[in-house]
């Protein structure tokens, strides 16, 4: 199945956007996605998805616009055609 993937937001090295597909079995979860995702986007050298879920906040993670908490959404099983948006905490003042 294939799934749609952005994500967005302000890492150290500066701000990202990116969009693509991410190929994945069947009935995979959400935790799968994230183990496929920066190789899919074509991320080697620093893995944003990795390094989002590894942010002292939490990212805020989306599935068809409907958002889904931390730990547990890790276990929401994907269908063909989820479209997955993982947008990282962004601080200010």
């Amino acid at each position: 199945m294939i799934v749609k993937a952005h994500i967005a937001g302000i890492f150290e090295d500066g701000p990202i956007f990116a969009e693509g597909k991410v190929e994945l079995k069947e009935n995979a979860d959400l935790k799968t996605f994230f183990k496929n995702a920066d190789k899919a986007l074509g991320f080697h050298a620093r893995k944003y998805f990795r390094l989002a879920l590894r942010m002292e906040n939490q990212p805020t993670v989306l599935i068809n616009g409907d958002r889904l908490d931390l730990p547990e959404g890790f276990k929401h099983l994907l269908r063909d055609g989820d479209e997955i948006t993982v947008l990282s905490p962004i601080a200010g003042g």
